[in-house]
């Protein structure tokens, strides 16, 4: 079993409202539906930073024309 640990935070009136309405709506747990939300955020985040750490080391799309030119190949 996974080590738990609480965590508490302020957040706006209307989202604790949301929160409330949609778990006893749906019969969720409100750790459930907080827990999995974050695991998503936190997930988004790491794919985005590793997105602009790709992007920041790409060079670009160069045609086969230019590399074999810059490369010295002979045309064909």
């Amino acid at each position: 079993m996974a080590r738990v640990e609480a965590f508490a935070t302020k957040i706006p009136v209307n989202l604790k409202q949301a929160l409330d309405q949609v778990c006893e709506k749906l019969g969720l747990r409100k750790n459930f539906v907080v827990e999995s939300a974050l695991r998503e955020k936190i997930e988004d985040l790491r794919d985005t930073y590793d997105l602009e750490q790709a992007m920041g080391e790409a060079t670009g799309f160069h045609s086969w024309e230019k590399v074999k030119k810059e490369l010295g190949l002979p045309k064909k």
